[in-house]
């Protein structure tokens, strides 16, 4: 990383980086590794004695050394609290022993307790803190390097361990990386805005303040991605004012910014300060003269209710005009797939699709001049993202494809070659902008085959001008109706409307296509499926141990549909308790299918039903965790007769399924065997249903 910020990073260094550079390249290499591995660890005071590196050795010398060249040094009054923490809670208790009387001496106190008993009785210049405690020196350049090399701030080097240890992948994208800033003051303005911006998040009080009362006196934003940082710096800090009803300061902040989020607080502020006048006339120029879609629909839509005499506003009237429809609210954790399957039981072709099909469709249609031209750069062999999408330049520089593009996408025949053209070129590039999957490609296709007449046009002109506004906050579902895409975004009760989904349902129907809310309305389905399902393992852990018998009864309306069931063979030893828990032995298994042999049929026995179980974590996990073995995923809305149970039958003494079938006077023959207990459970469910249907109904 050092040599690669030398090398290309030169022109924005100052003599302080060139220091860390020249001595850094001077120590010993045990000294090195010493620094590298301080540099990768949480904080920056660290006990030296507990420390030990086979690769290093002896810490003694390699410490000495970097103390003398100023990459280590004592701890100081500022690192008082970070020096407690770091100690255990017996070091802690010794060191509060020697220097507070035992009336100060919390008794039994947990470590926080002590932490916070030393902050308030410690005074820092009467501590003699012992010389194996360190703090890690030159920290400040190091993380002005680390943020020229990441562009971001960064507190430890976990992403070049992470990768040297194979858990990511971060081969070379491009070779010739540029540098990310042209000049020290572009670099220097956007390190201060990003390293304030991480301020607020775990900075002091006295941090937070601070850069609050030097607002006059912050650099000017010399690139797009400094101005970006300080108008998201303004807005964060002008919300905390805010949250202490300081709104002069407030306003101060929010007015420093002609982002669309402070030009909204603004008026807000100023209207509830009754300054009418001024709010009507910075409406109408935001309405004149947007500086984007979000601005346009905010300002059109307060002017609308404050001015125009409207007593709801286009969130409410786009909520209220969705169509309602009722699903059974087991699927309430899933309500996206809900009104999927809802849409699909109409007849409909139906993709799930949010944001990835239009992130897919934007980096094929446009992936030479992303990936393959002199304008996209890349920064270093971690980034997947050209450099102009981060700084809103490529449609700048890209022009004569985006007019190719744009010819291509009124024929909706040459959008899908182009596609298929990319994607057989292409197929598996590592990119920032989209996942390869072959489900959203399907989606991408079927698009492109649907749009109205030149629809995608304007989407992608948009994107292509102004990617980071436009990645994300699109429907999320996809239907094909008659053979003509539309979308669909999902809400469930107490869901509330994004103002970049709002904008994003304005921009597709402005494009030709037609977009719509769901909301939906939760009930119970008299004639919903249940597959309730019952499996014996050869152990508690879905980790370490496998599935040897499935029992599964298929259910509606109050009535067995259908049922299955087999003995799996584990493909490992079955114990001793296991055989006297369950009645399967290892001879009753060693002929039975393995999973990968039953998987299709179950699944297919599943479709379009609720997965029931008593404790329904266990036996989901199971499997969820069989289909995982041989690369399948497995997700189904989940019900559990156990705590469902709690839920609808107050008072008994166990929810066991046992104990719950004696309580219901429910026969349980054979405990412990897969079909036995899945059709004990299923008639709880039974009588569950009643209860859930009862309440509802009332």
């Amino acid at each position: 990383m050092l040599k690669f910020v030398a090398e290309r990073y030169d022109h924005t260094l100052q003599e302080e980086h060139h220091q860390f550079l020249r001595l850094f390249k001077s120590l010993s290499l045990p000294a090195q590794y010493l620094y590298v591995r301080l540099a990768g660890r949480k904080g920056t005071v660290f006990d030296i004695a507990k420390l030990k590196y086979a690769e290093i050795g002896d810490l003694t010398e390699p410490a000495d050394e970097l103390a003398s060249a100023g990459f280590i040094r004592a701890p100081g009054e500022q690192d008082l609290e970070e020096w407690l923490n770091v100690m255990t809670a017996p070091d802690l208790k010794f060191v509060l022993k020697q220097y507070l009387s035992p009336s100060h001496m919390p008794k039994n106190a947990k470590k926080a307790e002590l932490v916070e008993t030393g902050l308030n009785g410690l005074q820092f210049g009467n501590l003699s803190i012992p010389s194996n405690y360190v703090r890690q020196g030159r920290a400040r350049a190091l993380r002005y390097i680390e943020y020229l090399y990441f562009g971001k701030i960064e507190t430890n080097l976990r992403r070049f361990a992470m990768r040297d240890l194979g858990l990511i992948k971060a081969p070379d994208f491009k070779s010739d990386y540029t540098a990310r800033f042209d000049n020290l003051h572009e670099a220097q303005s956007a390190f201060f805005y990003d390293d304030a911006l991480s301020k607020t998040k775990s900075g002091t009080d006295d941090e937070i303040a601070g850069l609050i009362d030097e607002v006059d006196y912050w650099p000017d934003a010399e690139c797009r991605l400094s101005a970006v940082s300080r108008d998201r710096l303004l807005y964060k800090l002008g919300r905390l004012s805010e949250r202490m009803d300081d709104l002069d300061t407030a306003l101060n902040l929010f007015e420093r910014s002609d982002s669309i989020l402070c030009n909204e607080r603004v008026i807000r502020i100023r209207f509830k300060q009754g300054d009418r006048d001024l709010v009507k006339t910075r409406l109408e120029a935001m309405i004149d003269n947007p500086s984007s879609d979000d601005e346009f629909e905010f300002a059109s839509d307060f002017y609308a209710r404050k001015f125009d005499g409207k007593r709801t506003g286009k969130f409410t009237d786009i909520l209220r005009g969705g169509e309602e429809i009722i699903i059974d609210e087991a699927y309430r954790h899933k309500p996206e797939d809900a009104a999927a399957r809802y849409y699909q039981k109409k007849g409909f072709e139906v993709f799930r699709t949010e944001n990835s099909v239009w992130r897919m469709m934007f980096g094929l249609l446009f992936w030479s001049a992303l990936f393959e031209c002199d304008n996209a750069k890349i920064h270093n062999s971690f980034e997947r993202l050209p450099n102009s999408l981060n700084t809103g330049e490529f449609g700048k520089h890209n022009v004569k494809a985006i007019a190719e593009m744009e010819n291509i996408l009124n024929n909706n025949g040459a959008t899908t070659l182009r596609l298929l053209k990319n994607l057989s070129a292409h197929y598996g590039k590592s990119n920032g902008i989209f996942r390869w999957s072959q489900y959203t490609f399907e989606a991408v296709k079927r698009l492109a085959e649907t749009s109205p007449p030149g629809a995608l046009v304007s989407i992608m002109r948009k994107m292509a001008e102004d990617y980071t506004a436009m990645k994300d906050g699109y429907p999320d579902l996809m239907l094909i109706k008659n053979g003509v895409a539309e979308f669909v975004e999902v809400k469930a009760p107490g869901d509330v409307i994004r103002r970049n989904q709002l904008t994003r349902i304005e921009q597709i129907r402005k494009s030709g296509f037609q977009a719509d809310i769901a909301r939906i309305k939760w009930a119970i389905d008299p004639q919903q499926t249940y597959v309730v399902i019952d499996v014996e393992t050869t152990g508690g852990s879905a980790g370490n141990h496998r599935i040897t018998e499935i029992g599964a009864v298929k259910v509606r309306g109050g009535k067995v549909i259908d049922e299955y069931e087999t003995l799996l063979n584990p493909e490992r030893h079955i114990s001793a308790f296991i055989t006297r828990l369950t009645g399967i032995s290892n001879e009753m298994v060693k002929d039975a299918p393995r999973f990968e042999e039953i998987a299709d049929h179950l699944r297919s026995f599943c479709e379009g039903s609720v997965f029931v179980a008593h404790n329904v974590n266990f036996d989901y996990g199971f499997i969820r965790s069989e289909y995982s073995r041989i690369g399948q995923s497995f997700s189904f809305p989940k019900l559990c007769t156990c705590s469902a149970g709690r839920q609808y039958f107050k008072g008994f003494s166990s929810y066991g399924l046992a104990n719950m079938c004696r309580e219901l006077d429910i026969k349980l023959i054979r405990h412990h065997r897969a079909m036995p207990d899945a059709r004990a459970a299923a008639e709880i469910l039974f009588r569950i249903n009643e209860k859930r249907l009862a309440e509802f109904s009332s």
